[in-house]
């Protein structure tokens, strides 16, 4: 077993198919299914499912993934500290961001670290909030704002904030403040499906109150639940930070071209966590970014950049 066979696998892995891998790779596809097959002949078990769309690592090339990207993460910054001759962040961290909270998180996270720490190059992935924790956990990505996460084996979780879930409605909607749960259910409404987080918070509501659901249409991505309630299809359940900076030219709040509306009589909250894979714990380039993510999340809360958040106290 070498690095290239490693960071040949960890490729084929992230990117299911060994075709694809071979092209990113710029290698020829067979020479990688050989690279493969000594591999699973040296460590003498299956490292792939084989299918017609492509590949999974078993049981035991998860162990293996976990393990390689580790293994690599520590030479890439190995490297880069003997480049530069000084023991300073460097190397690549993957942060995976909810679509919503990259509207108002993505930009000023890129500016922080590009001051800071010149050498650490930034890998911002976009995810549904159902993937999110599942990317992190399983090394998909290093770190990431995870939604309404449970304990998992696999990772580290500090819960930062909490976030409204408001009806989002069109400038020209007549009313303003909050708004009952039984006058939300009587418009026409255009939700994420399963298990997006603000559909189960929202249906757990509804239950809560003995209350029907009633939608317009569903739809995972957020630009259309926006452009829906703009072109006055429908309204929508979304974070204040969802329709930061929709459309040309737009700032915040009404100037956006909505309104928001808190749900009454109990706010809806969903509560946010920085996630941190095992691997990626020990690095210390991937702990930075991790403290730098933190500290700009207080600070736009605190400043009101990002408005709809409350900070979540510390647990002792």
């Amino acid at each position: 077993m070498d690095l290239r066979q490693l960071r040949y696998y960890v490729q084929i892995v992230e990117l299911g198919s060994i075709s694809s891998a071979a092209q990113a790779l710029h290698v020829a596809q067979p020479s990688l299914s050989q690279h493969v097959a000594n591999l699973e002949s040296e460590l003498e078990t299956p490292l792939f499912i084989r299918g017609h769309n492509g590949v999974q690592a078993t049981e035991a090339g998860e162990v293996l993934y976990r393990h390689a990207k580790t293994v690599l993460r520590q030479l890439d910054e190995t490297k880069a500290a003997v480049k530069t001759q000084r023991d300073t962040p460097a190397g690549q961290v993957t942060v995976g961001l909810p679509t919503s909270t990259s509207r108002v998180l993505a930009i000023p996270l890129m500016r922080v670290i590009a001051m800071r720490y010149p050498d650490v190059r930034l890998k911002l992935v976009e995810r549904s909030t159902a993937e999110l924790a599942e990317a992190v956990a399983t090394q998909k990505a290093d770190l990431g704002i995870c939604v309404e996460v449970r304990p998992h084996a696999g990772m580290h979780i500090t819960h930062v904030l909490d976030e409204e879930i408001m009806l989002v409605a069109r400038s020209d909607h007549p009313g303003r403040g909050p708004i009952s749960m039984e006058e939300v259910v009587e418009l026409p409404l255009v939700l994420p499906g399963f298990p997006n987080s603000v559909r189960v918070l929202y249906e757990q509501a509804l239950a809560r109150g003995g209350l029907p659901l009633r939608l317009v249409a569903e739809t995972s991505s957020t630009s259309i639940s926006l452009a829906a309630v703009a072109a006055g299809i429908g309204y929508a359940l979304q974070p204040w930070s969802a329709t930061r900076g929709w459309g040309p030219g737009l700032e915040q709040g009404e100037a956006n071209g909505f309104v928001l509306r808190s749900l009454a009589p109990v706010p809806l909250f969903r509560r946010m966590s920085l996630c941190m894979s095992h691997s990626a714990s020990m690095s210390p380039t991937c702990q930075i970014v991790g403290q730098a993510l933190l500290a700009l999340m207080s600070e736009m809360v605190g400043s009101g950049a990002w408005q709809g958040v409350r900070p979540v106290a510390p647990t002792p």
